[in-house]
């Protein structure tokens, strides 16, 4: 007697029916070419099945990263285009660091903790190459919040990059890094900068005597630019605004063309031109004003919020978020309106950029009150 046998499919695998036997002799042809169709489709639904059970999952991007035992924040746009570097910070902070607010709501996480020091990474082999900041090591408070950095391409395996970050007058640091797979060597370049441009204010403008405060403008410089960013691994253009002091008004802008070089005791950038001027009114020029813009207010958004107290920084970060919200809603309706002959994205970054500079007006004057 012939013993039966049940066998059973394995898990998660895709059982098909049998395909059932069509004559077509005895069948209409709308008939058959429904069958036709069905099997079709029956087999492209097995197939896609197939395919997402053996595609991996694609896992989100964290905005920190852990070498060693140390864990750092992956600092604001601070990622080269090829992936390859980025700036990172750690956190000072005698508490547990809330590492969920950093992805649940980051602005009020850049606004909670302040920077023990800053790192030069490189990301795709998760190490840290180097530290930066001012003579001594020593990081200003804060300075998280305004950073930013623009990167060259590489060249025979090291790239020159600029960073620098913000104060209420201007750039308070501007620093050229040499940057290799495994170091990473600096030098602030800042000073000789100042002295190019105050230099040529007097010259064009001999009764101004300053104390003169220059912004350089880092975020969204290309890596490979004619005008502005990187012309070479070792040739940039980069784009300043100066204002005096005392009177708070804008005298100077233009762009400044820098040789970089590798020397002994560290890279070096010597200022082959000064070009002075009105920025080109081009995308990138827009783009970086809004960045500058959009620094200038979370600077002084986050010295009103000290001056408040714990009912008064709530409110006004409510208020701050539905700023946004409207603002980016301008935004979208100026492009819908735009003409066929305008760029969509100068369009924006412009009525960006204004709204930007009149909430950080009015939010000054609310800090000067507060004081």
């Amino acid at each position: 007697m012939r013993k039966r046998v049940t066998t059973f499919p394995q898990r998660n695998s895709i059982v098909l029916a049998p395909s059932p036997t069509y004559h077509a002799e005895t069948m209409t042809p709308r008939a058959y070419i429904f069958g036709i169709a069905c099997l079709l489709i029956a087999a492209r639904f097995g197939n896609d099945r197939l395919a997402a059970a053996t595609e991996p999952s694609v896992q989100p991007e964290l905005p920190w990263i852990e070498i060693g035992s140390e864990k750092a924040v992956i600092a604001r746009d601070s990622k080269s285009a090829d992936g390859r570097n980025a700036l990172a910070w750690t956190v000072d902070s005698n508490e547990p660091v809330d590492w969920s607010l950093l992805e649940k709501d980051p602005n009020r996480f850049y606004e909670q903790y302040d920077v023990k020091a800053i790192w030069v990474i490189n990301l795709a082999d998760k190490k840290k190459v180097g530290a930066i900041g001012d003579t001594g090591g020593y990081v200003r408070p804060g300075s998280h919040r305004t950073l930013s950095v623009a990167w060259g391409p590489i060249e025979n395996g090291r790239r020159f990059a600029l960073a620098a970050y913000q104060w209420k007058w201007g750039t308070d640091t501007l620093l050229l890094l040499d940057v290799g797979t495994d170091d990473c060597r600096s030098a602030q370049i800042g000073p000789v900068l100042d002295k190019a441009i105050e230099a040529q204010i007097k010259r064009a403008k001999s009764q101004r005597r300053g104390p003169f405060d220059s912004t350089y403008l880092l975020t969204g410089l290309p890596e490979l630019g004619k005008k502005t960013g990187f012309s070479s691994a070792s040739t940039v253009g980069l784009p300043f605004v100066t204002k005096d002091r005392e009177q708070d008004t804008s005298i100077s802008e233009g762009i400044l063309s820098l040789k970089l070089a590798r020397a002994g005791e560290g890279p070096t950038a010597s200022v082959v031109r000064l070009t002075p001027g009105p920025l080109p009114d081009d995308p990138f020029s827009e783009s970086a004003r809004l960045a500058k813009a959009d620094r200038e207010l979370n600077a002084v958004y986050s010295a009103l919020l000290k001056r408040l107290n714990p009912s008064a920084q709530q409110a006004l970060r409510t208020e701050q978020r539905a700023w946004v919200e409207q603002r980016d809603r301008q935004a979208d309706e100026a492009v819908r309106k735009k003409s066929d002959s305008e760029n969509a994205r100068i369009v924006r970054d412009h009525l960006l950029r204004q709204l930007t500079e009149e909430r950080s007006t009015e939010l000054r004057k609310r800090e000067a009150q507060a004081k």
